[in-house]
């Protein structure tokens, strides 16, 4: 849980992280108290959210994992869709875009 072990940093470059999962709120809430989660966590079980972003995997019905880091005026600065759980943006390359939104991007 990169995201998670870096979270003061990300906020204290003006960022949150927001999760976005096909699960219902009382299976999201179940996982938050079991994984200490400290980040919010967003049902969407009928995948509105996830079929806007385009990340609905086509066979599975779930979400890819995904990465968009989205500046104050909605612009897409990072995406990333992976092609399994593991894949994953470094977490250096979300922090470094981060920095360079604070420093005025």
């Amino acid at each position: 849980m990169e995201l998670q072990e870096n979270l003061e940093t990300i906020r204290r470059r003006g960022a949150e992280v927001v999760a976005v999962s096909t699960d219902d709120a009382l299976r999201i809430n179940l996982s938050v108290r079991e994984l200490g989660v400290r980040f919010r966590l967003v049902s969407d079980p009928q995948r509105r959210v996830i079929l806007r972003f385009g990340v609905l995997h086509p066979k599975e019905g779930l979400a890819r994992p995904a990465t968009f880091l989205i500046d104050t005026k909605g612009v897409v600065r990072l995406a990333h869709v992976g092609k399994d759980y593991a894949d994953r943006p470094p977490i250096q390359a979300i922090l470094d875009v981060l920095a360079w939104l604070k420093a005025g991007g």
